[in-house]
């Protein structure tokens, strides 16, 4: 009989997508749990349905954190609650006109969504990225694509910021074109050395521009919940395609959310989240700092992630599987090309999300002694 061969133990695992449980605002999300139980209670709101949009009382909450935060120009009626990026983007494939079904979309870019875009029959067209955010030039002169899907002001996965002038080419584009901006804006509140870049829909002076955000990244995935504002177009259409449609989103963390950012507690979470991950990042860095000129750390201080990337040829699947052996879980960056030949194979993609602070140092040396034969 063959032998089973046994998986090694992970002992760090380097993910994007989940955090550290000590970060989860544990405190905070009981006490408000019990106030806004009381406020269900109060309102007979317990044993109700919920519209479609979401409940008021965090929309009203959220908008005033998002003009504050992130410059947001838009009215409460323009927000919907969703379960996150995805039934966002699945609800925005159906209200795109039958007859433009081909979305825009960033190369590297967020796989996951590009799966929501195919699973709805909408073609994707590849827009090359550079060290300034999507290659505007790039996009077709003229096009009769709905909508481009994009990730401003924290490009995900290179990590670059779009710059001012592209920004207004953007939307220049989109007037000229007919078309939407899908501007992802998924986890602009970290930025470690400077304040976070007002939002893309913020400078939008022609309704072009659909802005999309989550609670996944501040708060925890588990949350599962998003939101994303219409431009009066498209809210229009939404009314009209969902009306019949009630919320998915749990009515009791609706209002706990807008609970904790009516009281301050979720600026004052997202400041410590800020100084915990630049402290990890920072870590990172500095126990690498000996063999930078073998291996580049790629990220602006934003985001939960770094790409490394080595001077040396290697191959990512095999880096992967070193590290694996080491008892470190490592990420490839080839899901994120639609052209894979495209995808530089000597890097690979790590997240300090799920890591503290104190085990940082041990991780490194396990990678080190995974990637000897390269660095």
């Amino acid at each position: 009989m063959p032998v089973e061969r046994k998986q090694p133990d992970i002992l760090y695992d380097l993910t994007n997508s989940s955090q550290t449980s000590d970060l989860f605002p544990k405190r905070f999300w009981k006490l408000c749990t019990l106030e806004c139980l009381d406020m269900l209670e109060n309102e007979a709101r317990i044993s109700s349905c919920q519209d479609k949009q979401g409940e008021l009382y965090l929309r009203k909450n959220l908008l005033s954190y998002l003009q504050r935060i992130r410059g947001v120009t838009c009215d409460k009626d323009q927000i919907i609650i969703t379960c996150g990026i995805q039934q966002s983007l699945d609800y925005l494939c159906r209200l795109f006109p039958p007859g433009r079904q081909t979305i825009l979309m960033e190369e590297p870019g967020f796989h996951k969504a590009a799966a929501v875009f195919s699973n709805n029959n909408i073609n994707v067209q590849k827009v090359p990225v550079d060290e300034h955010g999507i290659v505007v030039s790039k996009l077709p002169r003229v096009s009769d694509a709905c909508a481009v899907y994009s990730t401003p002001s924290h490009q995900f996965p290179t990590g670059v910021t779009l710059s001012a002038g592209r920004r207004y080419e953007l939307l220049e584009w989109a007037q000229k074109n007919d078309a939407f901006i899908m501007e992802d804006d998924f986890d602009s509140e970290f930025r470690y050395y400077s304040k976070p870049i007002p939002a893309l829909q913020s400078i939008d002076r022609d309704d072009r521009v659909i802005y999309l955000g989550t609670f996944s990244k501040a708060l925890s995935p588990s949350v599962r919940m998003g939101y994303m504002i219409l431009p009066p177009k498209l809210l229009k259409a939404y009314f009209h395609r969902f009306e019949n449609y009630n919320s998915t989103v749990s009515l009791l963390n609706q209002y706990v959310i807008a609970r904790l950012i009516e009281t301050g507690q979720y600026d004052r979470h997202v400041r410590r989240m800020n100084h915990i991950f630049r402290r990890r990042l920072e870590r990172f860095s500095e126990e690498l700092a000996d063999v930078k000129d073998r291996i580049e750390i790629s990220g602006n201080g934003t985001g939960q992630y770094f790409r490394l990337r080595f001077a040396a040829q290697a191959d990512q699947n095999e880096l992967i599987r070193k590290a694996l052996e080491h008892g470190v879980k490592v990420y490839p960056t080839m899901e994120f090309w639609q052209e894979k030949a495209a995808c530089p194979p000597n890097s690979l993609f790590l997240g300090f999300a799920k890591i503290s602070l104190e085990d940082i140092p041990d991780c490194v040396e396990r990678l080190r002694a995974a990637w000897k034969e390269w660095i």
